[in-house]
């Protein structure tokens, strides 16, 4: 049996040499290799483009974002406390990359142009820096305190540039609308048009102060005593003094805003600044006051207050994880009281665009598999009908129908193969020419990126182009049967 195979991969051999078929059939094999390398070209590209479409849409979002977000579950309070130990659990989770805090709030823009709605997403040391060190076009990423970076939407459109003020309206906390003049310090750019309108950074003091998340307590001494003030609650602030004893933290009975130096004796006070009423949902602030050793007050803030606050936890997880079951794990670490949302569920009409894509490459596989297989069909028809009186004596020396089909199912495999290389090289030189130059590009207002993404997935690309290749071969055994419609008597008698 082997060897009957081998002999008909051999005279199918023989068939695919240079100058073996006649003038007349050489063009009909030219473009069926021809059609099947612009399928398979076709296939590269699509897969490509919807891969880079999804990839980069995807990053894209979750660079403003995050991969898993972890909220108050009280709709209403939009702030969680930070918990060192919660953010440490989650950072040790099996498939998570990183854990950072995210601060953000409405605001506004003003400018001698107009005005125009932002988010404002804060930036300091514990927040993700990803989007920001790829996206910069211009200036520093490094803010001051009344720095900003804007993207280059919002630049165009306010008509200002590097290191123009403008007016900021930060829309939120027990003040309402709190103004801020702001100096651009830096401009980036996505390409994702919808986000790059929204999304403004500034640093995540502004926003922690304006949010009325938490107390802000204020402490000012001098040779008379020490003052304590109380900032943020809507109803009356609490001040509390607790003296260090040897039983432990001691709660003065008063709720004074002053109090001598005479009256804190003793040298280890806690002061703390809580609200006035159960309404607020305001973090109280402490501070401890000491003596040194010349007698003179100092401090050391204890945490709390709107610093202790943030909007949530942004939860980047590795690459190859899946999503869903990371998630599973995160909602099982996070204490009651808090929740969890993906990015799917962020950003639902994003990503059931981009999964409506998948459609897209599956119909543009079937097409191409489909056209390649009429090519070849065609192909091999004309090659069997050329090659009649070869089959009529082939046949006639004893060689049985299905080693005769055989001949010329090889030798349509061999046409298949030299379709599918050509048509990886070309589609893959294309889509690296894209991927180096970007020379096409897109409406972002319609496509929301800039520039044609493409990346490809060896893995998925190489399963795609198996399946067509054995389903295209499998079909050739069809067209192949025509070979045994031949009778040796007819084929030598026209061949004479």
């Amino acid at each position: 049996m082997f060897k009957r195979s081998a002999l008909s991969r051999k005279i199918a051999l023989r068939l695919a040499a240079r100058g073996s078929t006649a003038s007349w059939s050489r063009p009909v094999v030219q473009i069926a290799t021809t059609g099947v390398a612009v399928g398979m070209a076709l296939i590269v590209i699509a897969t490509s483009v919807v891969h880079g479409f999804q990839e980069e849409v995807k990053e894209l979002v979750v660079g403003f974002g995050s991969d898993i977000q972890v909220l108050h579950a009280d709709y209403e309070d939009q702030k969680i406390i930070r918990s060192q130990r919660v953010e440490a659990e989650l950072a040790a989770l099996e498939g998570v990359e990183s854990v950072h805090p995210f601060y953000t709030m409405p605001g506004i823009l003003e400018s001698s142009a107009g005005v125009k709605g932002v988010m404002l997403k804060g930036v300091n040391d514990e927040t993700s820096s990803q989007l920001l060190n790829r996206f910069l076009k211009e200036g520093s990423a490094t803010l001051g305190s009344t720095d900003a970076i804007l993207s280059s939407e919002q630049v165009r459109k306010l008509d200002i540039s590097l290191g123009d003020r403008f007016t900021l309206y930060l829309v939120g906390g027990p003040t309402g609308v709190r103004g801020r003049t702001l100096t651009l310090a830096g401009v980036y750019q996505t390409g994702l048009l919808e986000y790059d309108e929204e999304f403004m950074f500034l640093p995540a003091a502004l926003i922690q102060q304006t949010a009325g998340w938490g107390m802000d307590l204020q402490l000012l001494s001098d040779s008379l005593g020490v003052e304590a003030r109380a900032f943020g609650s809507r109803k009356s602030p609490v001040v509390r003094w607790h003296r260090l004893t040897t039983n432990g933290w001691e709660t003065r009975p008063w709720t004074q805003s002053f109090v001598a130096q005479e009256r804190l004796e003793g040298a280890d006070w806690l002061v703390t600044a809580e609200t006035g009423s159960n309404e607020d949902r305001l973090h109280p602030d402490s501070v401890r006051l000491f003596q040194n050793e010349t007698g003179t007050w100092e401090w050391e803030h204890w945490g709390g207050g709107w610093a202790a606050a943030a909007s949530g936890l942004e939860v980047f997880i590795k690459s190859g994880a899946d999503l869903w079951e990371v998630e599973q794990r995160v909602y099982q670490s996070i204490p009651i009281g808090l929740r969890t949302q993906t990015v799917l569920q962020q950003s639902p009409e994003m990503f059931t665009w981009l999964g409506m894509l998948d459609l897209n490459v599956e119909i543009i596989i079937g097409l191409m598999v489909l056209i390649s297989m009429i090519n070849m069909t065609s192909a091999l028809l004309i090659l069997i009908l050329e090659r009649r009186p070869m089959v009529g004596m082939l046949k006639a020396l004893g060689m049985s129908d299905s080693q005769v089909m055989r001949v010329f199912f090889w030798q349509a495999v061999r046409i298949l193969g030299r379709g599918f290389l050509w048509g990886n090289f070309i589609g893959m030189a294309l889509v690296g020419i894209q991927s180096v130059t970007g020379w096409v590009t897109l409406n972002p207002e319609a496509y929301y990126l800039d520039v044609v993404p493409v990346r490809i997935d060896f893995a998925f690309l190489g399963g795609v182009e198996l399946l067509a290749f054995g389903m295209c071969a499998l079909m050739m055994w069809l067209p192949s049967l025509a070979s045994t419609r031949i009778h040796p008597a007819e084929a030598l008698r026209i061949n004479r």
